[in-house]
């Protein structure tokens, strides 16, 4: 093809909204498409693109504080889109403990150190890919009798049995094996293929048991709850749609042979199973039908039906039930859905932990600056220092909380609907005018980040909750990102990330005013 016209066509794609190669970020962890290889969708799942949301499907399971609260077709596989943006939001204000880097969204189940997905799988982590999606770290992964004795004398001389090369060096954290037979051992990369190409088929390499299937999951392995890729292939069946009929009489009378099937010679499929056939001639000639039973329409059945016919009608007579009785049926119904269940249990991150991204910590770096600004100019019955207290008393009773317990996931969000979670035009004009009322940003990647709360004075309860703003970071209106500038932004609909219940120091204030 000439250069000028694959220079027109990319042209037109890019025009029509498909983009060639578009750059993808991870809106959890931050990672990008740029570096990709071939094997990243074994690692981080594949990429998961609805309404300007962006991330990896295994950043959806394994975010340990993100709850699954809808159906398989709400939001991103079960995931609603504003419990996503939530989450996203949070995981900009803690940093991995392995590379420092913010986004992070997994929590040991243990020692409570959070960490990013990916960062987890280069530093020997183990995931659970089922029931509440839990993980661990190196030291807290647990060990049963044979991983320890795994550790303690490993293969010398194991073969991965997917792929049949030599599993060298032999690290517990690289090779998965059948915990129902422990027989054999294969590479966890070829494991991942296998499990995701295998669905609901998947079986134990060396002893076929059903419970491998669950049981890998375990190892830090996926498995779609999905059919097999060679089911899902376009025309995996067409030839159970192709049938070649010939006349399977034991004589047959056509003088062009059991395959000639025209004219007078056409060839009648059995009518049970229609598998087999026959010219009509040959069976009224064979059977030696009468005349009158010979105009009627086709009446074929084929040897095998007509055994198996009478097969079932002896065995019906054999098995009468009586009125008492009871019949149970054990149908098996599979699930045909592709997305996963999650159970989730919030935790908190380990209190001796320097993860989080404290509002304390300094302004001026690039990575998060917080502004935090109290609604006192719209709040003149409590003066400045009884609303320190507040916040004082605010902070040291967060401090007290019991971190070893999980907790259960959150209520605070606004129960909306997914698609279009509110009026926002509405939101706007009432609770979200200049001038705003801030509570705290941040910066994170490409994204300015900006937290209000949303305010009405003319409700009996003027704030109700909070509201977290996007903005692109050369985004002309946030000028200097002066106090004085944010109040006065003039937001557009797109601006809006995401809402919560959360109403900061005004539940505060409501107790302190209440007394």
């Amino acid at each position: 093809m000439h250069r000028a016209t694959v220079t027109l066509l990319q042209h037109c794609l890019n025009e029509s909204g498909i983009y060639l190669n578009k750059m993808l970020k991870c809106d959890i962890c931050n990672k990008s498409n740029e570096d990709e290889d071939e094997d990243d969708a074994l690692l981080y799942g594949e990429w998961m693109v609805k309404q300007k949301v962006t991330v990896h499907y295994y950043c959806l399971l394994l975010s340990t504080n993100l709850a699954q609260r809808g159906g398989d077709s709400s939001g991103i596989l079960g995931f609603l889109l504003r419990d996503i943006r939530q989450e996203a939001a949070a995981a900009q204000k803690r940093k991995c403990a392995f590379c420092r880097e913010q986004g992070a969204s997994v929590i040991c189940f243990k020692c409570r150190i959070v960490f990013h997905m990916s960062c987890g799988l280069e530093n020997r982590c183990i995931y659970h890919f089922r029931d509440d999606f839990r993980s661990y770290c190196e030291s807290c992964a647990p060990l049963d009798e044979y991983k320890k004795q795994l550790l303690a004398n490993p293969p010398k001389t194991a073969i991965c049995d997917i792929c049949f090369n030599p599993i060298s060096p032999f690290l517990l954290h690289t090779v998965t094996y059948g915990d129902c037979c422990r027989k054999g051992f294969a590479h966890r990369t070829c494991m991942r293929r296998y499990a995701l190409a295998s669905g609901y088929y998947l079986r134990c390499l060396w002893c076929r048991s059903k419970s491998f299937h669950d049981n890998i999951r375990l190892q830090s392995v996926f498995v779609p709850d999905r059919d097999a890729t060679w089911e899902r292939q376009p025309n995996a069946y067409s030839e159970l749609h192709n049938r070649r009929m010939r006349c399977e009489q034991t004589e047959c009378l056509c003088p062009k042979g059991r395959d000639f099937n025209r004219n007078t010679w056409t060839i009648q499929p059995c009518i049970l199973c229609a598998a087999t056939g026959t010219h009509y001639k040959c069976y009224v000639g064979t059977a030696r039908l009468s005349r009158t039973t010979a105009k009627e329409p086709n009446n074929f059945k084929c040897n095998t039906c007509t055994e198996v016919e009478a097969k079932l009608q002896q065995s019906k007579q054999k098995q009468v039930p009586s009125p008492n009785s009871n019949w149970e049926t054990a149908d098996k119904n599979i699930d045909s859905s592709y997305y996963m269940p999650k159970n989730c249990y919030e935790l908190t991150v380990a209190a001796d932990d320097d993860s989080l991204v404290h509002s304390g910590e300094d302004s001026s770096s690039t990575e998060a600056s917080v502004v935090t600004v109290l609604g006192s100019q719209r709040m003149t019955v409590l003066s400045c220092d009884k609303l320190n207290d507040i916040a004082m008393g605010q902070a040291q009773s967060q401090s007290q909380m019991p971190t070893s317990t999980p907790t259960s996931v959150e209520q605070t969000v606004i129960e909306l609907p997914d698609t279009q979670p509110i009026a926002t035009q509405q939101l706007l004009i009432s609770c979200l005018k200049p001038p705003l009322l801030l509570r705290e940003s941040f910066t994170n990647g490409s994204y300015f980040y900006l937290i209000v709360y949303e305010y009405n004075e003319q409700l009996a309860n003027p704030c109700r909750g909070s509201c977290t703003l996007r903005f692109a970071l050369d985004d002309k209106r946030l000028g200097d990102r002066s106090t004085q500038t944010l109040e006065q932004l003039q937001l557009l609909e797109t601006d809006i990330w995401y809402r919560d219940s959360d109403r900061g120091i005004y539940d505060k204030i409501d107790q302190y005013t209440n007394k």
